[in-house]
């Protein structure tokens, strides 16, 4: 009965120690997940203006790149503007860009802006820009300056 119970208490010990290594992992990879997430893209450059001063501060060449959901670029986006969602930008990059292009590249959330540049940084893009306000609210603030509104 003695052999038992230590048997018992040696699995418990090696089940602990088997959580205890997976939540390690799981905080390391969560981490690092992280810091990949905020660290800078090094092609990308955050321009300090709004909207209409960084469509004007770029070459008319730039290129305006949306990466919204196909519906939300349905419902309002810029003009002249190509939407690729992230999901198809690695694969259908080509079609509407050439690594030479400067390019605007404008989302609802920064992550996504980040992540649009790794991909187009990947495959040799090295004029990238953003501005950090969502496109939803440049658009907002656009329709309400032409409108006269505060």
């Amino acid at each position: 009965m003695a052999i038992d119970g230590e048997f018992y208490r040696f699995h418990e010990r090696i089940r602990y120690a088997i959580h205890m290594l997976l939540l390690y992992v799981l905080i390391i990879v969560g981490g690092i997940w992280l810091i990949h997430q905020l660290w800078p893209v090094r092609s990308l450059t955050f321009l300090r203006s709004g909207l209409r001063e960084a469509l004007l501060m770029l070459p008319h060449t730039a290129k305006v790149l949306d990466v919204r959901d196909a519906a939300d670029y349905g419902n309002e986006h810029l003009p002249d503007s190509v939407n690729v969602s992230l999901g198809r930008l690695p694969f259908v990059w080509k079609t509407e860009f050439n690594p030479q292009d400067e390019i605007l590249i404008v989302a609802d959330h920064i992550f996504a802006i980040k992540r649009a540049a790794r991909i187009l940084q990947r495959r040799g893009f090295r004029k990238l820009y953003a501005v950090r306000t969502p496109v939803a609210i440049l658009l907002k603030g656009e329709k309400q300056r032409l409108n006269g509104e505060k």
